[in-house]
């Protein structure tokens, strides 16, 4: 069965965050509810779960409250996944937006 992408991207694309206004905003919003937490595989944990919906169990014992947090729907991830989805076969673009996301997660 054929599955709708929210977001066209093509072989020769690059990420640009401005490109996708409403994946940035919604990064925004999870970075600053996560800022206060400890730093304990932070990013590895936001990014696995937005890619894959997976998450390391070390991850789950040496950060329990942003484990819970991320996987709650306390933060709208939606544009997040959709465009992990999309740029699946273009690795180049993704590795690109998890370098972004990786640098917005402090």
């Amino acid at each position: 069965m054929f599955q709708y992408s929210k977001y066209k991207i093509d072989p020769e694309d690059s990420f640009q965050p401005d490109d996708f206004p409403k994946v940035r905003d919604e990064l925004a919003d999870l970075c600053h509810g996560i800022a206060g937490l400890p730093a304990d595989h932070k990013k590895e944990i936001v990014l696995s779960f937005i890619k894959n919906h997976l998450l390391n169990t070390d991850w789950l014992k040496s950060n329990p409250e942003l484990t819970s947090l991320v996987t709650s729907g306390a933060f709208a991830t939606g544009h997040l996944e959709s465009l992990f989805d999309s740029c699946r076969m273009n690795k180049q673009f993704q590795q690109e937006y998890e370098d972004y996301i990786r640098e917005m997660i402090v």
